[in-house]
């Protein structure tokens, strides 16, 4: 049966007959969500998946898909979830550059064409938010996201956390074994009044303001925080699929500076910066590689993980993310980082997303532009300069502010190159 350890096992041997997981139709004890594992198991084997085989899965969160990635993974497979804003064409790329075994797309599945090459054992496969243009593929242990989510925020059995997260994005897979993990339950329902923690990035949470009665923890990162609410429980973190998650984590952080330091590194993780403010990280939830052709690339540096992102030090307060390497642009001679900018746009009551991006002038080279959106139609291109003069200098202040009314996203994170693209 079982190549490993599973957490739903563990689960379901200790507390059979507790909730695990709550859909918007039944509750299903640990020992029930193992039953369903287990019948998962026996249709993989008929599907002839064995050690090593990679299985696609795209189809929205369900008691399914989750005992599904249980049974994959006990019978030493590799599940590899898709995102769910694909079209058609990127989802057959996709499964060209996975060449996976077993595609997944309903339930109940059936056999589908195989491929015959599977290097790889017992991994998880995501697809990276492809900041810069297109998507990695992460090739993660799965021991390794289990080491990541064993140390995160406060998690008792009595608590229940909402998958706020999609299961093709690292976040929303670690939201599932903390759960296990602690023996709390997971909701799939996010009318169900007995959630106590949330995962959010800042977007989610600005348009959401949650009001769940039994509300102790809201995780929240994945793009810059325009400001943290007194009145929730925010806990801000940084992480990076490549690191299985969190790598850094700090209750109500305080904003010093325009940025929100968050303490050091989670343990098991290691974090330094270079002498440019670039983040470096290893530890021993750091990935093994990106998958392509058939082989794994690994982007090591004696170790260590270069993760494009820059960050600062504070003896005091520890680390803050400060912004993305390659998005950095030159103004006049002048470095601008454009998430500081950023920043500051988000403090402005009525915008509720912002972007800076570079566009060429013929006397500085570059000069920044921002893109908003906003609650109020009668916020003007003064006012929000008037208010930025007053933390900003003057080559830092955008000389065009677009009003738009959705900014593009590729997954849950902006997509600044389709923003870059459509003004140049």
């Amino acid at each position: 049966m079982s190549h490993c350890l599973c957490p739903l096992k563990e689960a379901a041997l200790a507390t059979p007959h507790a909730p695990a997981l709550q859909s918007k139709e039944r509750t299903f004890s640990f020992q029930e969500l193992d039953y369903l594992t287990e019948s998962m198991v026996e249709k993989l084997h008929h599907c002839q998946i064995t050690d090593g085989d990679r299985v696609a899965i795209l189809h929205p969160p369900c008691p399914e898909w989750i005992a599904l990635f249980f049974a994959i993974l006990r019978l030493g497979a590799s599940p590899c979830p898709l995102s769910l804003r694909l079209p058609a064409a990127q989802i057959q790329t996709a499964l060209e550059r996975l060449q996976p075994q077993l595609f997944i797309d309903s339930f109940p599945f059936k056999a589908q064409q195989r491929s015959k090459k599977k290097p790889f054992f017992r991994s998880i496969f995501l697809f990276t938010s492809g900041s810069t243009g297109q998507p990695k593929i992460a090739v993660l242990p799965f021991q390794n996201l289990l080491v990541n989510a064993s140390f995160s925020l406060p998690l008792t059995p009595s608590d229940r956390w909402l998958l706020s997260l999609p299961l093709y994005h690292v976040g929303g897979i670690g939201i599932v074994l903390r759960c296990l993990l602690a023996k709390a339950s997971l909701s799939l329902d996010e009318r169900d009044p007995a959630i106590t923690h949330l995962s959010y990035v800042p977007t989610q949470l600005y348009r959401a303001n949650p009001v769940y009665k039994n509300l102790k923890a809201i995780l929240l990162g994945g793009a810059p925080i325009r400001a943290i609410p007194d009145h929730l429980p925010i806990y801000a973190t940084y992480g990076l699929t490549e690191m299985g998650s969190s790598v850094l984590l700090k209750e109500s952080p305080q904003k010093i500076d325009g940025k929100y330091y968050l303490g050091l590194p989670l343990p098991k993780r290691e974090l330094r910066l270079q002498s440019d403010g670039e983040i470096f990280v290893k530890g021993e939830t750091l990935f093994q590689g990106y998958f392509e052709n058939e082989t794994l690339y690994t982007p090591l540096e004696s170790g260590w993980f270069a993760t494009n992102d820059i960050g600062a030090f504070d003896p005091q307060e520890g680390f803050a993310i400060v912004g993305r390497k390659d998005w950095q642009f030159i103004s006049g001679g002048e470095n601008i980082q454009p998430e500081e900018i950023e920043s500051y746009l988000l403090q402005i009551p009525s915008i509720l997303e912002a972007v800076v991006i570079p566009k060429k002038d013929p006397e500085f080279g570059m000069r920044p532009m921002a893109w908003v959106k906003t609650t109020e139609n009668s916020l003007s291109e003064t006012t929000i300069r008037a208010f930025l003069s007053n933390y900003l200098p003057k080559y830092k202040i955008p000389t065009q502010i677009h009003f738009v009314d959705e900014i593009p996203k590729q997954g849950l994170k902006i997509d600044r190159r389709k923003i870059i693209d459509a003004t140049t």
